[in-house]
């Protein structure tokens, strides 16, 4: 299931990695990873943790990036991965009581 979206997020990044905290925007959600757009120098194999709201819950989930290229905006658009199955679960949840609603 997907649902097209602007939302905005908040990147956070592990300890370990001594990056500083980015924002972006989803451009698509799924219940096994999402889209997003930002200016943060995202690639393959990055690990992050993305949180948004969505439907008016709080999210918080893992992620790590399948894909990264650069839009004719000179944006970063990064295909994510979910990495915990709790939290995609949540999600689904989430994405399916918001697709009903519309």
């Amino acid at each position: 299931m997907r649902a097209p979206l602007l939302v905005p997020a908040l990147l956070r990044f592990p300890g370990s990695a001594a990056r500083q905290d980015s924002w972006g925007r989803l451009l698509k959600v799924t219940a096994g990873g999402a889209e997003l757009s930002t200016a943060a120098r995202l690639a393959k194999g990055d690990v992050l943790q993305l949180q948004f709201e969505l439907g008016g819950e709080r999210m918080a989930l893992p992620a790590r990036v399948h894909h990264a290229y650069d839009d004719d905006d000179g944006q970063r658009v990064a295909e994510l991965r979910w990495s915990d199955m709790v939290e995609r679960r949540r999600l689904a949840r989430a994405l399916v009581g918001l697709l009903s609603r519309a």
